[in-house]
């Protein structure tokens, strides 16, 4: 005979419901946390939050008290992110993967697929977000700029924008330049620059590069040029304070002229020098320039060159005044009627995004 079972009623008290409710509640309506990264400073100070990129020997770092702010390296001791990162070297070494925080200050350990990678702060250069479903990576720089001599009744306009977006091999950029001086004496004159390219990264700091680019320049008498380029290039300096590269390569180039009724298409050489340099103490200053030397293979002793300098600093967060000099010479203009020289000073402020 199977003993029959009793059933003992199930009580609940009042409390008791309320707690599982608000527990139910809770755990429905409470975000679940993210992976908070880590900084630690020299002097001790930590920081949680969100790290961004180490770029030009700063890291940002963001906050939901402060948002977004800028570390220099030197001052940080140890680093924790638990997303992947691309961690670059000095000696152009990369390494992919998530920061563990070393046995000692000074070092971080790059978890990557294959091995854990304990690396020396003092030889990282890059750190960079590696964003594989959108654009979270992508940087932006605008800045605007507006000028008027009253003696000379001259009126300048210029802006210019750059923007950038990396992956773990590439590098995909874009840069337009524009200004515009009008005077009572003279008609409007313009000078526009925009630049498409593509970037490869190799191995100990040697790159592929090409892309097309679109110039206008009223002083020199060019209504039009396109050039088609590609080459190679290579980062000889590149540390927290200082880069510095070559790169040359090839230019199929085509002209659109004010005194000529058809297009002039050329093959050219191409040669560049660009430094870099900047420095976070006061005043905070950032230093850059590029020279290009661009010898014609199709038109005898045909040589062009663009110089180009530029000096900002760091009025409040990510605001900059900026002073640009600029500098475009064609020894064998096509124009016969226009300078073979177009050069002049701009200044503007600039906003990082």
């Amino acid at each position: 005979m199977i003993p029959s079972v009793r059933r003992m009623p199930l009580r609940c008290s009042f409390s008791s419901r309320l707690l599982f409710w608000s527990c139910l509640a809770s755990s429905v309506s409470q975000p679940v946390l993210a992976d908070i990264d880590v900084v630690v400073f020299k002097n001790g100070d930590r920081l949680t939050g969100d790290a961004k990129s180490l770029n030009r020997g700063r890291l940002g770092f963001e906050t939901d008290a402060t948002g977004t702010i800028y570390v220099e390296w030197q001052e940080v001791a140890y680093l924790v992110i638990d997303e992947n990162r691309q961690v670059e070297l000095e000696n152009g070494r990369r390494y992919f993967g998530k920061l563990q925080r070393g046995e000692s200050a000074d070092v971080i350990v790059v978890d990557t697929d294959a091995d854990k990678v304990e690396l020396p702060m003092d030889n990282v250069v890059g750190i960079f977000e590696i964003d594989k479903s959108g654009f979270r990576n992508l940087d932006l720089n605008v800045a605007v700029g507006y000028n008027f001599t009253k003696a000379s009744n001259v009126t300048q306009f210029n802006v210019s924008a750059d923007t950038s977006y990396r992956t773990r091999k590439r590098i995909l950029s874009a840069s337009f330049d524009s200004s515009i001086s009008d005077s009572s004496n003279n008609d409007v004159s313009q000078r526009q620059t925009l630049d498409f390219m593509y970037t490869r990264l190799r191995a100990n700091r040697w790159l592929n590069d090409g892309g097309i680019s679109f110039d206008r320049n009223d002083e020199l008498g060019l209504n039009l040029r396109t050039s088609l380029y590609g080459g190679l290039g290579r980062y000889l300096v590149h540390t927290n304070n200082s880069i510095f590269s070559l790169s040359g390569g090839l230019k199929a180039t085509r002209e659109n002229t004010v005194d000529q009724p058809t297009d002039v298409d050329s093959l050219e050489s191409y040669g560049i020098v660009t430094w870099e340099w900047f420095r976070y103490e006061t005043p905070e200053l950032d230093w850059s320039t590029s020279l290009e030397i661009i010898p014609s293979l199709t038109e005898s002793g045909r040589v062009r060159g663009e110089f180009d300098a530029t000096l900002s600093w760091e009025i409040v967060n990510d605001f900059y005044w900026q002073l640009e000099f600029y500098d475009s010479y064609d020894n064998k203009p096509q124009s016969d009627t226009t300078t073979s020289n177009d050069y002049g000073i701009t200044t503007s402020v600039s906003y990082k995004f």
